[in-house]
């Protein structure tokens, strides 16, 4: 990726609310009404409905308004949905276009103002759910309404200079989405062929559930949450500190651990609170309490692998994978690892103590937390580790990979133990750690950090439509439209023979297997 970015569609599981944009798409009915489902998406959504100037909706002079009282907050837009019944999916063109117009305009008026998502993403940021879904006789035309979002979504983003990510709450749409996408097969232009192929080697580790995502605070960056030296910073905000002090603090050679150790004792000696460490942790998580998700968590909480593991101490991807039907238990806080789980190495803002910053609580670590480091052992030696915006320099880090190396005898040549995703190349780190990991870089830009995270989300996009291998859509009632001549051939010879099976034959141990199989391909799911 070079020069000016283009506009690129994501495609997502999650709830609309929840995703860290510049604006995003409420339905409305023609009477700039919403439905019981959207009138709970939002607490104050009765008080700013009747702030909001809603009359030229009512009156059909246009599609779109801002829904008032937005700030620094994504912007809902109302945007009405078919009037009548669809005659095509192209009746939703001018309502897209008209949502993508004004977000664009919302957009650009924030990052005058300094808001929005225009510290961390190059381009501005507009979310859409599965618009026209539900009613308006939308249900019945699946696979065109698809076609049509995208392809609107596409052409206005790069007329607009957007990005658009679209939101789906459903399966077998998200599904059929990601179907769609990999049968048109362009979706990635931005992408260099060896990096489609790099991300195309992780999708098969993907699928096979071996993928495991190692998250740093380049994650949650994506969100507006603060990395590490921006965490400093913040702290020394908030601590009574001398010039003097500041400045040597907030040195660049600085260790982020001694410089955490220094605001612990800055918040002892003048202290916020009656806690015993003077209010640092609590300061510590309200700087990171971060309660929309960005783009990397979105897309990272679809791998279906059980184990996940991060360093932030956020909540943002554990609340992305519920959003996303793939809910996990966390470590600590939620006893020991069953199904699912997602290990915080450096403690969670939902246990004040179990935060690990200053260089203490690196050397207690160890001791105190060992099985979570022999899980993260088990993960590297079973596993495919996929390291998302972790720049590899924690020293905890380096005592796992030195266990593991010595477990395997030193060589893991030919068999690394987990790809690095990087914002740019740095030799010594691709040196040192040659043997254990694999590093891509998704951008082939200038190197502004902005830019290259962008290209890194791409990335991620590619490689969960690469890994996507459910098929609900397949049975589901509404979504024949999506499908291609022989998947429409199989379609009706299984529904066929579900629908021939007799009652004594579903009594037999061994139909639960086929009934699970056949509502995991979708049957009995309505559109809409």
């Amino acid at each position: 990726m070079s020069g000016t970015p283009t506009s690129h569609v994501f495609v997502v599981r999650g709830r609309i609310e929840h995703i860290a944009c510049d604006a995003w798409l409420l339905p409305t009915d023609e009477e700039a009404r919403l439905t019981n489902s959207w009138q709970r998406v939002l607490d104050d959504i009765d008080e700013r409905l009747d702030a909001s100037d809603r009359e030229g909706l009512a009156a059909g002079s246009t599609l779109v308004a801002e829904l008032s009282g937005s700030d620094s907050r994504p912007t809902p837009i109302l945007t009405v949905g078919p009037r009548d019944r669809l005659r095509s999916s192209d009746d939703l063109r001018p309502a897209i276009r008209e949502f993508l117009e004004l977000g664009a305009a919302v957009a650009a008026r924030k990052r005058e103002q300094g808001l929005g998502t225009a510290d961390y993403r190059p381009v501005p940021l507009l979310a859409m759910p599965f618009f026209g879904s539900r009613g308006g006789g939308g249900s019945l035309t699946q696979g065109s309404l698809l076609t049509t979002l995208f392809d609107e979504a596409r052409e206005s983003g790069r007329r607009l200079g957007v990005d658009v990510v679209l939101v789906f709450a459903a399966e077998p749409p998200y599904a059929l989405a990601q179907h769609l996408r990999l049968t048109h097969g362009d979706a990635w232009t931005e992408l260099p062929a060896d990096v489609l192929d790099e991300a195309e080697r992780l999708a098969i580790e993907a699928r096979a559930g071996r993928l495991v995502p190692f998250m740093g605070a380049g994650v949650s960056v994506t969100a507006g949450a603060p990395a590490w030296r921006g965490l400093i910073a913040r702290l020394a905000d908030r601590a009574t500190l001398t010039g003097e002090e500041r400045e040597s603090l907030l040195r660049d050679d600085r260790d982020a651990r001694d410089q955490a150790a220094f605001l612990r004792a800055a918040f002892l000696r003048e202290p916020i609170t009656d806690e015993d460490d003077g209010g640092f942790a609590s300061a510590i998580i309200d700087e990171v309490r971060v309660t929309r998700y960005g783009l990397a968590p979105a897309l990272l909480a679809s791998l279906t692998a059980e184990q996940a593991i991060t360093l932030n101490y956020d909540e943002l991807f554990e609340r992305a994978a519920a959003d996303a039907g793939l809910p996990r238990a966390v470590i600590p806080g939620d006893g020991p690892p069953r199904g699912r789980w997602l290990l915080k190495l450096h403690g969670t803002i939902a246990e004040r103590g179990s935060i690990v910053l200053t260089r203490d609580d690196y050397l207690g670590f160890h001791a105190e937390r060992a099985a979570h480091s022999a899980l993260v052992t088990a993960a590297m030696m079973t596993r495919h580790l996929l390291f998302v915006g972790f720049g590899l320099a924690d020293d905890h880090f380096h005592e796992i990979v030195h266990d593991v190396r010595r477990t395997v005898g030193g060589d893991t040549e030919g068999a690394p133990i987990g790809t690095v995703l990087t914002l740019r190349d740095d030799p010594l780190e691709m040196t040192v750690w040659r043997d254990e990991f694999r590093f891509v870089r998704a951008s082939r830009g200038s190197g502004d950090p902005r830019e290259s995270s962008r290209a890194l989300e791409i990335f991620l996009d590619a490689l969960m439509a690469l890994a996507s291998d459910r098929h609900s859509y397949l049975l589901a009632e509404g979504f024949e439209d999506g499908l291609g001549e022989h998947e429409l051939e199989l379609r009706r010879r299984l529904l066929t023979f579900a629908e021939g099976v007799r009652d004594g034959a579903r009594t037999t141990s061994s139909w639960p297997l086929v009934e699970r199989a056949l509502r995991e391909l979708g049957l009995g799911h309505l559109a809409g």
